[in-house]
């Protein structure tokens, strides 16, 4: 592969619009260099890596501009970024053998599936079809998606709670007719029938929710220090409790954020004592839904503590302070933890290690 042409095939392979040919020189090329121990001199590394910003800038500098800039700027510069961290990966990173074994060991910390468990008010529990992608309600009982019974007997129980683990995501749809998307480590809870006055349903977690209108009966999501309340729009709602704000992110319709308004593209980040109502970045608080995530600015220990959700692994930092370092880009949640974690590493700035279960992280 050209040094030349790296960075736009590259930039076109993060962004799903590259040819066939250049999919499997990529991916060809990538394993290539994973299979053998090599290293680039200083001068030969400095000079492609600015040759491959080079590059990216002009790509961005002759992006044109839209209305709605500001949104797809940060799409294009987080694609930009992670085209960086493919790329740094791919040119600098040297690989020993015990570096090789000790990703191969990481290797088996998978993506996450479609998975959940069901409960049931009586306290039983049904562990959910991995093959059915989501359930709701119909005619008083829970079935999946397509219809098919989740057990030999009707379910009967007034509340029904979707819990969906580490390394999974799973959707519901609700008695109204509204959905729900759940992410890893979850928790929905919400009735088998709304009442007459109002929809409540109850988030730990993370959920993208699609609310169907009703100017009769709002809806209502309750969770860590928050009460949202809507008719019928997009949000997506992440109140994992190692997150110190619960934020919540409009995308359509408006909502009341503990009765203060939402607009779309606005977020609230709410804590026990204070409320703040700021602009969003759409696609970094969606992106989980769409298949990859999206991390504008981030501490590395919001990014790990979201990889550990989502392969089911724990980390463990040699240094407490390395998890203020803040990076930027884009990961695709289907890939490897070890390609996952060696764009981190190509940053120059960190290295991952195995030990007791627990990937080490380690700040150069």
């Amino acid at each position: 592969m050209e040094q030349k042409n790296i960075a736009e095939i590259l930039l076109n392979y993060e962004l799903g619009i590259s040819s066939a040919e250049e999919n499997q020189l990529i991916e060809s090329w990538y394993e290539a260099q994973q299979a053998v121990e090599w290293e680039l001199d200083s001068a030969t590394k400095e000079d492609r890596k600015n040759a491959i910003l080079l590059q990216i800038q002009q790509q961005l500098d002759a992006k044109p501009a839209s209305r709605r800039s500001l949104y797809k700027r940060a799409a294009w510069i987080s694609a930009a970024a992670a085209v960086l961290l493919i790329a740094f990966a791919l040119l600098f990173i040297p690989r020993g053998q015990s570096h090789r074994d000790t990703l191969a060991v990481i290797d088996q910390f998978k993506p996450g599936q479609v998975k959940a468990i069901l409960k049931l008010e009586d306290g039983s529990s049904i562990a959910l079809n991995g093959g059915k992608s989501g359930v709701k309600i119909v005619n008083g009982t829970a079935v999946y998606l397509d219809g098919s019974p989740i057990s030999d007997m009707e379910l009967q129980s007034r509340e029904l709670t979707v819990e969906v683990p580490r390394g999974g995501q799973y959707q519901v749809n609700l008695p109204d007719g509204s959905k729900v998307w759940l992410n890893a480590a979850s928790t929905l809870s919400y009735p088998m029938q709304f009442s007459a006055a109002k929809r409540e349903v109850s988030l730990t977690g993370e959920a993208y929710f699609e609310v169907s209108k009703n100017p009769h009966k709002p809806f209502i999501v309750k969770s860590r220090n928050q009460e949202v309340q809507v008719l019928g729009t997009t949000f997506n709602i992440n109140s994992y409790d190692n997150h110190e704000f619960v934020e919540t992110t409009l995308l359509e319709g408006s909502v009341n954020v503990n009765q203060r308004l939402l607009v779309p593209g606005q977020r609230s980040l709410i804590s026990k004592t204070s409320i703040q109502i700021l602009p969003a970045n759409i696609e970094a608080a969606t992106a989980w839904k769409k298949g990859y995530f999206l991390f504008d600015n981030e501490r590395l220990g919001a990014i790990l503590a979201t990889l550990s959700r989502w392969y089911n692994v724990d980390f463990e930092y040699e240094d407490s302070a390395t998890q203020q370092l803040v990076f930027w880009g884009s990961i695709d949640k289907n890939q490897s933890l070890t390609r996952t974690l060696t764009f981190l590493e190509s940053t120059g700035q960190l290295n991952f290690n195995y030990r007791n279960g627990k990937i080490v992280v380690q700040k150069k």
